[in-house]
């Protein structure tokens, strides 16, 4: 196979990025060449140091889909290897990738989004929530070193694929703010009917996670989408119980405020116990058990609220205000 182009999206040349290219630097495959495509180039004197190849594309204020779309076709490569400019590669991400996708059954292959070992408490928080089956679902084993398996999903953030199947779908959508890897893999899904995607926890990056504020919003613009996405019926349904929960929540509000307590009390103390029970297996800490606890209520809210939105047709304005809050936060020192 020929070289791996290594596909990141950024904002600008920041310290985020750099620790990037600092993880692809140690990477123990050499056979790759980088792709950055920047909103502005300044500070492009600190990739000297780097001694692999990197391209540069100047794509200001563009969805994330039209700039990873764009580096995809200008370079040649049999292999595109996706990550965030806020993710660093464990050493042997590329060769264990690259091993997988030897194989004749195999297309597409990924791993788990760790977090660092330095995060901050509330970025711990976040992670903590991720892995919970109550805001990821399924889809939680994406979160930490689960066991090998084969998915029908993985993040954009950490997966490689070759060049040949992600065109035959013209990549991303470039129309879509959020979202963009679950729409990706639905027609990935919908065109190759034997596609297989491969989850190995040995092809793993590390990812920082977002402060709270800004997970709780990126929550509400899944909640914004989830009728606008190409999911089955029966994950639709799962996703839309926060929103009929919030909606009837709010209609007994309107008509007895006395009995709507005393739902919300009922509810907790059923579900509290559950979500303690699912925690408990990564979480120690008794205080950010609670608090973890909390945030978890507080994600499925927002995922309501933002479905409510959507009802009221203003999905495009929102999600585009919330996608350029979310991309600054991710920028910030």
């Amino acid at each position: 196979m020929s070289k791996i182009n290594i596909i990141i999206p950024s904002i600008g040349i920041d310290n985020r990025l750099l620790r990037c290219l600092d993880g692809i630097s140690r990477q123990s495959f050499k056979k790759f060449f980088v792709t950055i495509i920047l909103d502005e180039t300044k500070n492009k004197l600190l990739l000297k140091k780097y001694r692999f190849k990197i391209n540069i594309i100047k794509l200001p204020k563009e969805t994330m889909s039209k700039k990873r779309n764009l580096a995809a076709k200008k370079f040649n490569s049999n292999i595109l290897a996706f990550i965030d400019s806020d993710a660093s590669p464990g050493k042997n991400w590329l060769k264990n990738a690259h091993n997988e996708l030897k194989k004749s059954n195999i297309q597409v292959t990924g791993g788990p989004n760790l977090p660092f070992n330095y995060e901050n408490f509330w970025k711990k928080i976040t992670h903590f929530c991720k892995r919970s089956y109550f805001v990821t679902a399924k889809y939680n084993f994406i979160n930490y070193k689960s066991i090998n398996k084969y998915t029908d999903l993985l993040h954009s953030s950490n997966f490689l694929i070759l060049r040949r199947i992600y065109n035959n779908v013209n990549g991303m959508d470039e129309k879509i703010y959020i979202g963009e890897d679950h729409d990706l893999f639905f027609r990935l899904k919908k065109k190759f009917k034997n596609l297989k995607i491969s989850f190995k926890k040995n092809i793993f990056v590390y990812h920082e996670d977002r402060e709270l504020k800004y997970f709780l919003f990126q929550r509400f613009c899944y909640g914004l989408n989830i009728f606008t996405s190409k999911n089955t019926i029966k994950k639709r349904l799962f996703a839309f119980i926060p929103f009929g929960v919030l909606i009837f929540l709010i209609l007994l509000l309107l008509k007895d405020v006395n009995f709507f307590f005393n739902t919300i009390f009922t509810f907790i103390l059923l579900s509290a116990p559950i979500i303690f029970w699912d925690i408990n297996k990564y979480v120690k800490s008794t205080i950010e058990k609670l608090i973890v606890l909390i945030a978890i209520y507080l994600s499925n809210i927002f995922y309501g609220l933002g479905t409510i939105v959507y009802f009221f047709g203003l999905r495009k304005f929102i999600e585009r205000k919330i996608y350029r809050s979310i991309k600054t936060e991710k920028v910030a020192k």
